[in-house]
């Protein structure tokens, strides 16, 4: 929408791209507190079990992220701040704000920063939608698996536009939707027969807004790493006990996480031990539009 001086209202679209996305099916939004004691309740584990596993990923993040010369650089939905530090690593002389809801997670990266005497970040509590609240005329925004989680991407796409400066950029990592024929692609449909909860797609629906916010698509590539599990059921248990699913457990229950956990097991045949894939992951580079003029709140 209009604010009246042929600005696009980020808020508005926002609003709208919400509403479209209730309406392509129940889907349900987990308290944001819950939310935060889940990844808090994780922190240590996923750490440990899962940041080793997506580092190959996290480098292919950061090295998409082309930054102009001038301004901080910003990581929303950090976690336990693997990507922060490597991001410190590839430019060592720029401010980094970084945020994330979970304190346990920031606990992690605290203790980091400490220990490699890192005083070029400032870590924050804060969620990924509310990046602009931190830092504005950013250089570069840096998210890694984050978007995927949270209820309005697009909303969050557009707070990252507020907070860029004119020819910032972003690098957005996360896990698509699909195809079904990945392990995660899998797992989103196991979770969707176990709970009855639908989690609409959303990236066409971002791509084709990207302009009403200020943004505009870069490139938009795949990467692949392979992974290793002991098993199909250990990559699932872990799932919960150190990642994303602990939240559906405790709000949920186990034994919804139980018929989660059997219908992924049915789809997943192989004998093959230990359990190896390459999980596709998108990532979108994206630039912030000269000329756009963002609400500011």
């Amino acid at each position: 929408m209009s604010d009246g001086t042929g600005r696009h209202s980020e808020d508005g679209l926002a609003r709208r791209s919400e509403d479209g996305l209730a309406r392509a099916g129940p889907a349900h939004r987990d308290d944001p507190r819950l939310v935060e004691e889940a990844w808090t309740r994780v922190a240590e584990r996923y750490a440990a079990y899962w940041s080793p596993r997506f580092r190959p990923y996290l480098l292919d993040a950061v090295g998409a992220l082309r930054p102009p010369p001038e301004g901080p650089l910003a990581v929303p939905g950090c976690g336990p701040g693997e990507e922060v530090l490597l991001l410190a690593e590839q430019f060592p002389e720029r401010p980094i704000i970084a945020t994330d809801p979970s304190t346990g997670m920031l606990r992690i990266l605290w203790s980091a920063l400490r220990d490699r005497g890192i005083g070029q970040v400032v870590a924050s509590s804060g969620g990924a939608e509310s990046l602009s609240a931190f830092v504005r005329q950013a250089a570069g925004v840096l998210s890694s698996f984050s978007l995927q989680l949270l209820p309005n991407p697009l909303a969050a796409l557009a707070d990252w536009s507020r907070a860029l400066r004119p020819g910032g950029r972003i690098a957005a990592l996360f896990w698509p939707r699909k195809p079904e024929d990945s392990a995660v692609g899998r797992l989103h449909e196991a979770i969707e027969k176990g709970t009855g909860e639908r989690r609409p797609s959303w990236e066409d629906t971002a791509l084709e807004a990207l302009p009403r916010i200020g943004l505009r698509l870069v490139s938009d590539t795949t990467v692949a790493h392979e992974m290793v599990h002991a098993s199909p059921e250990e990559y699932f248990d872990e799932i919960v006990r150190s990642g994303p699913l602990q939240a559906l457990e405790m709000r949920a229950g186990r034994d919804t996480v139980e018929r989660c956990r059997a219908a992924w097991l049915a789809a997943e045949t192989s004998s093959a031990r230990p359990w190896k894939h390459a999980p596709p992951a998108r990532l979108w580079e994206l630039e912030r539009l000269e000329g756009f003029e963002p609400d500011h709140h």
